[in-house]
């Protein structure tokens, strides 16, 4: 019994370090070389789009943005779909309909979703090339340029952006916390995409693609941008990670904000699972040896955290160890005052484990609700 327990315990130890160590570490390591884009001077049609529901808070500031770009602005259109927002957003918008022609409001008949909003403005738009964004991530002068130049050159399908948090904006343990993660993310996102020609995946805030080569989302998807991703994959189009291509956003400085979010993330991140796990198998190198360590195995790192738990009783000093974690979360909780590193670990994979048996139930919807930004810590 000792023996088996003991390869359940190392062996789910390992699913752990995989995606937070030895892949992180391999792509840092080895990142590949820069390949860039070619310069080109054209400047097709582009399309902003995002849903946005009761965002009254940052709308204006949201469309500036995107037209006090330096990109041309009679090649450039807005479209925004509320989903029944309240809280008077629309009429924000509106009033900024006479100031820019290239605004479009959708709103919807009934509360949509997302994905539903997103497919509906795919429609209604005109673009060459699609930019989706959500409404509280701000551009700067560069950012459109940025998005649509490496697909202008014909070199990539897809380009997605690098997501910044405002320095302002960091403040609190849940927030420094975050700040880390992400930019791990995209470190990890640019060495794949300079070695494998893709990145697992496209920030659903920031990237942008062919309008010929969308693909509608289907119904209740939580997490469209990775579904996005895996179909130009799929399809064996290039995506690529642009730094240049600068986006900011505040960070949610609430731990119960992050959890919620994250519990959204994680009914996504298994519903697209099943949409592609095939695919690790017809591609096992490099898009299934990349989708297994940086995404799947991450996303089941709570299963491997239970077998753990569940086999540390039966294996040598398995409870000294266990008494050992519980001591060093305690004592981290008390030093932090708060969520530190390893409490914001444990409770983004409760919050993945939540995600993983909503999704068992079955999703109905993906209406949702903007996360609060800015609060106390919590």
């Amino acid at each position: 019994m000792g023996t088996i327990a003991l390869f359940i315990f190392f062996s789910a130890l390992f699913w752990v370090l995989v995606p937070y160590a030895i892949y992180p570490l391999w792509q840092l390591i080895f990142p590949g070389k820069h390949k860039g884009y070619s310069y080109t001077e054209l400047t097709p049609k582009v399309s902003v789009i995002f849903a946005a529901y009761n965002e009254s808070g940052v709308i204006a500031q949201k469309i500036e943005s995107i037209f006090n770009t330096q990109y041309p602005p009679e090649q450039l259109e807005v479209w925004i779909g509320s989903d029944l927002s309240n809280d008077g957003q629309d009429d924000i918008i509106r009033s900024l309909q006479t100031k820019y022609p290239n605004l479009h409001l959708h709103i919807n008949e009934v509360r949509s979703g997302k994905s539903a909003t997103i497919n509906t403005l795919v429609e209604l738009c005109s673009g060459e090339i699609i930019i989706a964004t959500d409404a509280n991530i701000i551009f700067n002068e560069k950012t459109i340029e940025e998005l649509v130049r490496p697909i202008a050159t014909g070199e990539y399908a897809a380009v997605a952006g690098n997501l910044t948090y405002k320095a302002a904006t960091i403040e609190g343990n849940t927030a420094k916390t975050e700040k880390v993660y992400l930019n791990l993310e995209n470190k990890i996102r640019l060495a794949e995409s300079n070695k494998y020609g893709f990145c697992l995946g496209m920030e659903g805030g920031l990237y942008s693609m062919r309008k010929a080569l969308w693909k509608p989302i289907p119904p209740h998807t939580f997490m469209e941008d990775f579904f996005q991703t895996v179909q130009l994959i799929q399809r064996e189009k290039c995506i690529y990670y642009n730094p240049k291509a600068l986006g900011f956003e505040d960070v949610s400085t609430s731990l119960k904000e992050e959890y919620k979010r994250k519990t959204r993330i994680s009914i996504g991140n298994f519903q697209n699972l099943s949409r592609f796990s095939g695919l690790v198998l017809r591609n096992p190198f490099p898009f299934g040896t990349a989708f297994l360590m940086h995404k799947i195995m991450r996303w089941t790192t709570p299963q491997a955290l239970i077998l753990m738990l569940v086999t540390l009783p039966f294996i040598p000093y398995g409870f000294y160890l266990l008494a050992l974690a519980f001591g060093i979360i305690a004592v981290e909780y008390l030093i932090y005052r708060g969520a530190g590193p390893i409490v914001y670990f444990c409770a983004m994979n409760v919050a993945m484990l939540k995600g993983f048996i909503t999704y068992g139930k079955g999703v109905q919807s993906s209406v949702w609700q903007p996360t609060k930004r800015n609060q106390d810590e919590s």
